[in-house]
């Protein structure tokens, strides 16, 4: 595994400069932040952020983020409980205290690169269409209002529903990928679903894959041990600090399943 960048990580105020609801129950949020904060960012990374100022919720929330642009962040996020619930009411205009940027992200490669999404997986693929060569990206979600746009990437969607044109799983559209096209891959999603992923990749594509993992995270940065990925050979990985964005040949597939 690379060794990771000594990323300066900030605390700071962040004044919400828009924020929109995009997909039923999807909310994008653009914070404003200080210019040292934009200079550590790299495609994967993620944020912790202060969802209230009151008691509750108590710890802040982690949150990819999605895209940079000029000295603004955005993040997305689906409503999923009291913490992301509150998040979506707040105004824009308020300054909420975020820390980051946190974690690994990507090794940004030369060459064509493959992003393979599943669901709001793939909220940080935007960011990172923009600072690659991106030749195609293949999402799949449950249905058609689950489903992110990747600007600037030509785009392949199944739904689980048939919504979005073609009903099946992300592995449906697996089966004519040429993968001596490109010199990267990118992927993320629910663990079973990049499971699949990869057993349906040949060899030499497992190697040059990289995966944006998820897991519930304590601290942020590697004290709690909270997000704990099951490492290749024994062991773990910590989520947090270790990634979110591992080589795929690290994982121990078997093992991160079960615990899912």
């Amino acid at each position: 595994m690379r060794k990771a960048k000594e990323n300066r990580i900030i605390d700071s105020d962040a004044v919400i400069i828009e924020k929109k609801e995009i997909l039923p129950g999807i909310h994008r949020i653009t914070f404003e932040v200080p210019l040292p904060f934009i200079n550590e960012v790299e495609p994967g990374m993620f944020i912790q952020v202060e969802v209230s100022h009151d008691s509750f919720p108590v710890t802040r929330r982690p949150f990819t983020i999605s895209s940079i642009s000029g000295n603004s962040i955005e993040i997305i996020f689906e409503i999923v409980g009291r913490g992301t619930e509150i998040l979506s009411e707040t105004e824009e205009g308020r300054s909420l205290r975020l820390l980051g940027p946190l974690g690994r992200g990507y090794r940004l490669n030369p060459g064509k690169w493959l992003l393979i999404g599943g669901g709001l997986g793939a909220a940080g693929f935007p960011g990172l269409a923009a600072s690659i060569d991106c030749d195609l990206a293949l999402l799949g979600a449950a249905s058609r209002d689950k489903l992110l746009i990747i600007p600037g990437c030509e785009t392949i969607t199944i739904t689980e529903d048939g919504s979005s044109g073609r009903k099946g799983l992300i592995t449906d559209l697996l089966e004519t990928v040429r993968w001596d096209s490109f010199s990267s891959v990118a992927l993320c999603g629910p663990v079973p679903m990049m499971k699949a992923v990869i057993g349906m990749m040949p060899l030499p594509v497992r190697v040059i894959t990289q995966v944006s993992s998820e897991a519930r995270m304590g601290c942020g940065w590697g004290a709690c041990e909270g997000c704990s990925v099951p490492k290749a050979g024994g062991g773990f990985l910590k989520c947090c600090s270790d990634g979110p964005v591992f080589p795929a040949d690290s994982i121990d597939w078997e093992r991160w399943e079960g615990i899912h």
